[in-house]
């Protein structure tokens, strides 16, 4: 995404997130649930950025919404969208988002997909931690409950784990509130530590 405009600070795009599990028949994770909804200053970017709804009617078009999902989940093969998924204390690899949609709600742009683990996982007794953060902290995601969330399997759970920032923590948001649009944070991978988490349990 090109943004431009007058933010000072980091983070300069704020998105609500909203997550979910998808299972397979077999009781083995397959796929996560992912969507993104920007702030209004964001969403505004984006239409101007690509002139979005040009009859004016306040719907999107159709090529409107292929605009969109290209420029949001066409990545390329570095990025890893701001998705992390830990499981036995290591990065899980994940694929390429499917089954993209774009929705505009309240004047703010809603991108969803599904993102499918590289290989399907069994989750018997240990927790599954689910973490969406920009590791230079340009983007600040907050995990929101889901609307629908795709049903869990018998004796699991999902749980939004909040940031509470210690004092160390919230001193350091403060240093980066006053770093400049092209500045970059010393502090390598530092969107991890303002990361909310969902922890998926089963058994």
């Amino acid at each position: 995404m090109c943004l431009g405009g007058p933010a000072k600070a980091h983070p300069h795009v704020f998105v609500d997130a909203r997550t979910g599990f998808i299972f397979g028949a077999d009781g083995q994770l397959e796929a996560l649930r992912i969507s993104w909804t920007y702030d209004e200053f964001t969403t505004l970017i984006l239409f101007e950025s690509l002139n979005l709804d040009q009859d004016g009617d306040g719907q999107f078009s159709d090529s409107d919404r292929a605009a969109i999902i290209a420029g949001e989940t066409n990545w390329d093969r570095a990025y890893k969208g701001d998705v992390y998924l830990e499981f036995a204390g290591q990065d899980y690899p994940l694929g390429r988002p499917e089954a993209a949609a774009v929705t505009l709600n309240n004047n703010q742009v809603e991108v969803s997909f599904d993102l499918p683990l590289s290989h399907p996982l069994r989750i018997d007794n240990t927790s599954v931690f689910l973490r969406l953060y920009d590791p230079f902290f340009y983007y600040a995601y907050t995990i929101v409950p889901a609307i629908n969330p795709p049903n869990l399997p018998e004796g699991c759970q999902a749980e939004i784990v909040p940031l509470e920032p210690n004092a160390a923590e919230s001193a350091l948001q403060d240093k980066l509130a006053a770093l400049g649009r092209e500045d970059i944070p010393a502090v390598e991978n530092i969107g991890r530590l303002f990361s909310d988490e969902v922890q998926l349990t089963c058994g």
